[in-house]
């Protein structure tokens, strides 16, 4: 069948605006559901940091608690395990959240005393000092930790001297997470502080948490268990998000474990819908939170403005069609031109090419044709432009482009609907920006002046909701900063009262001590009587070992005090033969040689106490070596240090006792040797000033002990 020109005209026309506007609405629509896709999925991933980083300040707040408890053990030198308990109740009471406070330190750590505390309240039968205050029936109660020497929150700070997050557990049906920081002395573990937290706060919070209309929350543990699920509370804590046996959430979960965010589609096991579920990890514990947003509600928009572009090409083709109707009637010519221009029209479109124009160089009867279509494709053309334009700026973060031009009717809305969209969420982005800029110079005051609508209100609420967190933790940590400086104030004042009540101790003992020394002497010289010369003896000697002992307890709480001595070239050759002339009296009463092998001068760095090392341990030498025997002194040098031995021939020392020796009022039971205790403890004290080393072990000759010290000796590069 033969088609006429008007009918092939019309075919043409249709055909070609067709094609236009289908390519046009194609690039429209895909380029809007690419940006609304991105601004949900943003959206979404915000919402998901927003809640993640929450709990994870929430996590690191808890942690700084135990970290504070830590330090302030580290520090504490009272030994008050009454005191230290206060403290425990009083952090318990300040912290509404926490469910248990406590320390635990390891066997006699605390104050050497655990043997007077067995199965004491707050102690079991090892009578070690580790209460747990907590609020687990409600009211705050006092009991001895549990489990300790085996379970993770002891055993790992221990061996690994870090701070510690468990995983969830159940305690006495409460399910709960501890943070455990080790307590650290001179590089030394004494034991553990940590709190208790609940974790039913996490699933009242992550229960609330929706996005969009349906969409919910899940969080995880560090293995993946279940700490949140608000469509089965059977399973917090029993099941892992691997028990849901998909493939994409388990790849999620493995995700967390790596520390790495992200989101995967895939189909709710809960809900059966499609769904894209958005992942992020709580770095302190790798915990992990999931956002699953079911994809119909995310594009929801989208589709919605696809429809409208698809009816405003409907209604173009339309005018379109009209248009080339009338344009047939023409003359055979004009209707020839109008035919090419309209085929030249559709060919460029179909190549992508919007801008091409109908010539108007025919008959004025017929010049309205073309100009109403390049109308019509001016009027669909420059908004559809625009809107790509606006739309991929936005898509690169300019958010402050904007529609330009002037539209009418349904493409004016469609200006306005943009721009104001562009509008708000420059002004949320850039209210969100100054807050989080603040937050970051620790200024929580700021807070948000422009709230969204909607799904848009979520990402502010949740920047609202974070910033009062840090701020409610800013607080905390400036009191606890400050206690702690009014706590370091009273020990520095009771350091004070200590050194005091030792010089006081010293000078009214040592006053009447020697009184009675005075007068003993004077009636030794003059009394006749054996009998009362022998009693007069005895009192001498007693008195004596008192002054001994007060002088050697004040010397020592001296040392104790100390931190750093003044250092300076020492010849140690001369000062070991005034200790030996300190001594000779007393060697000479037990017929004891003191042999010193020296063979030319030593130099140290040492101070001039030094000398009290000396003559405490010969003296002790010549106490417990036997009658008309000899003590022996040697000097050695090796790379680092200078190395002093005193060995006598007494009975020896058992290696049960070798390192407690040094300690204050320990002494190997000796009959018929009198001392305080307390000469070892001043050498240990002495020596650890002087940044060396002292120790005993058995003479390799026979019997007896040889004492060793080690000082750091002069290098050549010091001045003398």
């Amino acid at each position: 069948m033969q088609v006429s020109l008007r009918s092939k005209l019309v075919l043409s026309a249709v055909t070609g605006v067709l094609l236009v506007m289908i390519l046009a609405t194609t690039v429209t629509i895909t380029t809007q559901i690419s940006v609304q896709e991105e601004l949900a999925n943003q959206q979404s991933i915000e919402i998901t940091k927003g809640y993640a980083n929450k709990f994870d300040g929430d996590m690191r707040s808890n942690m700084a608690i135990a970290r504070a408890i830590s330090s302030s053990m580290s520090e504490y030198n009272s030994s008050d395990r009454d005191e230290v308990n206060r403290m425990m109740h009083r952090i318990l009471e300040d912290n509404p959240h926490l469910l248990g406070t406590y320390v635990a330190y390891e066997p006699n750590a605390f104050d050497g005393r655990d043997s007077e505390f067995i199965n004491a309240e707050g102690h079991d039968a090892s009578g070690r000092f580790i209460p747990f205050w907590n609020k687990i029936e409600g009211e705050i109660e006092l009991e001895p930790l549990q489990g300790y020497e085996t379970l993770e929150y002891y055993v790992y700070p221990k061996v690994f001297n870090k701070n510690f997050i468990t995983d969830p557990y159940y305690y006495e049906d409460i399910f709960m997470v501890s943070y455990v920081a080790p307590i650290i002395k001179d590089d030394e573990f004494l034991g553990v502080a940590g709190v208790d937290v609940s974790l039913k706060y996490v699933d009242d919070i992550v229960s609330q948490i929706k996005a969009f209309d349906t969409g919910y929350a899940i969080m995880t543990g560090s293995s993946g268990t279940i700490l949140s699920q608000p469509y089965n509370k059977d399973w917090i804590g029993v099941k892992t998000i691997y028990d849901y046996d998909n493939e994409e959430l388990a790849k999620a979960a493995d995700d967390i474990q790596h520390e790495k965010s992200g989101h995967v589609n895939t189909i709710d096991p809960v809900t059966g819908k499609e769904v894209v579920v958005f992942y992020e990890p709580i770095r302190s514990k790798n915990y992990g939170l999931f956002l699953v947003v079911p994809k119909d509600e995310m594009l929801a928009g989208t589709f919605a403005l696809r429809d409208k572009l698809i009816g405003l090409g409907i209604i173009s083709v339309f005018f379109m069609g009209l248009a080339a109707y009338v344009a047939s009637r023409s003359v055979t010519a004009s209707i020839d031109d109008i035919v090419n221009d309209f085929k030249d029209m559709a060919d460029s479109a179909a190549e992508g090419k919007l801008n091409i124009r109908a010539s108007t160089d025919i008959d004025e009867d017929f010049r309205k044709i073309p100009e109403g279509l390049n109308h019509v494709l001016d009027a669909v053309t420059a908004p559809v432009e625009e809107t790509m334009r606006v739309a991929e700026q936005l898509s690169k973060g300019d958010l402050k482009t904007r529609f330009e031009g002037e539209y009418a009717g349904e493409f004016r809305k469609l200006a306005d609907s943009i721009n104001v969209f562009a509008k708000v969420l420059d002004l949320i982005i850039n209210d969100s920006n100054q807050v989080l800029s603040a937050m970051k110079e620790e200024d929580f005051s700021r807070d948000l002046r422009v709230h969204g609508h909607g799904d848009l209100k979520l990402l502010t609420d949740g920047i609202e909701q974070t910033r009062y967190s840090l701020q409610q933790a800013n607080i905390d940590r400036q009191r606890t900063e400050q206690e702690l400086k009014e706590y370091a104030k009273q020990l520095e004042h009771s350091n004070e009262l200590k050194d005091m009540f030792t010089d006081i101790l010293r000078h009214d003992l040592l006053n009447p001590a020697g009184v009675v020394k005075g007068y003993t002497e004077l009636l030794l010289m003059t009394e006749k009587e054996e009998k009362t010369e022998r009693y007069l003896n005895k009192i001498w000697k007693s008195n004596y070992q008192l002054i001994e002992m007060i002088q050697s307890a004040s010397q020592f709480a001296k040392l104790e005090s100390s931190e750093n001595l003044e250092l300076e070239p020492l010849e140690i050759v001369d000062v070991i033969n005034h200790s030996i002339e300190t001594l000779a009296n007393q060697a000479v009463d037990k017929e004891i040689e003191i042999e010193f092998i020296e063979d030319r001068e030593y130099f140290v760095l040492a101070n001039n106490i030094i000398e009290t090392v000396f003559t405490n341990i010969i003296s002790n030498a010549i106490k417990y070596s036997p009658e008309k025997t000899k003590v022996i002194i040697e000097i050695k040098e090796n790379i680092g240090h200078t190395e002093i031995t005193i060995t006598d021939l007494g009975e020896g020392i058992d290696n049960a006792y070798k390192k407690t020796i040094f300690e204050r009022f320990e002494r190997v039971n000796k009959s018929g040797v009198k001392g305080s205790g307390l000469g070892l403890a001043i050498v240990k004290r002495t020596i650890e000033l002087h940044k060396g080393e002292v120790g005993a072990r058995d003479n390799p000759e026979g019997h007896g002990t040889v004492f060793w010290i080690r000082l750091n000796k002069l290098s050549e590069g010091s001045s003398e």
